[in-house]
């Protein structure tokens, strides 16, 4: 991957998730620089996975309004090779309303002993997306699935554009955001196991 804040995003997840019991679904946490929200990667274990069949299906964007929870639509950029692709993600979130980004997803093979598909916003073509249209646009939005044939772990870093959504909605959005994250990293990794083992 060349995009250096994902790479470097990826060395803190990384350098983190080992920090996490392997009891149960656990996450963790922290703090980067001056961002509104946390970063934070959440990981289940005690599974059994085909980590193929998982890659296949993270990179099976077109699917995801059918199999990924509020996700409305996901239209397709460019697609370089079946390991890389850039596309336009709409979504729907409860108490949020409409959020769109435009991402730039790519497996990276083995690191650290995982099988990584991760993703970095384009921000040039996220910019040019109409916030009247289809919702909020991320600020940021940074995030990797990390696969192993006996634990699924999700890491996240996203926010909303202020301007986007005005004071009051980014203030509650930032602070819904919080609240909800393990619920949230939780939600998406039993999705798409389900959706793996289909």
């Amino acid at each position: 991957m060349s995009n250096p804040d994902a790479e470097a995003f990826l060395g803190r997840v990384l350098a983190k998730i080992d920090e996490i019991p392997r009891t149960g679904f656990g996450r963790v946490s922290w703090r980067y620089e001056d961002r509104p929200t946390t970063e934070g990667v959440g990981v289940k274990p005690g599974i059994e996975l085909d980590v193929d069949t998982v890659v296949a299906r993270i990179m099976d964007v077109v699917d995801y309004p059918e199999n990924v929870k509020f996700v409305q639509s996901c239209t397709i950029l460019d697609q370089p090779s079946p390991s890389e692709i850039t596309y336009i993600q709409r979504m729907k979130l409860p108490a949020i309303g409409g959020i769109q980004v435009a991402l730039h997803l790519q497996d990276l093979g083995e690191r650290d002993g995982y099988r990584v598909v991760a993703w970095n916003q384009d921000d040039e073509q996220t910019q040019a997306l109409n916030p009247k249209q289809g919702g909020a646009r991320t600020a940021y939005n940074l995030g990797a699935w990390l696969i192993k044939p006996t634990e699924l772990a999700y890491a996240l870093s996203a926010a909303p554009i202020k301007k986007d959504v005005g004071s009051i909605k980014y203030t509650l959005m930032i602070k819904g955001s919080e609240a909800t994250a393990t619920t949230a990293l939780s939600s998406n990794i039993d999705a798409l196991v389900a959706w793996s083992q289909r």
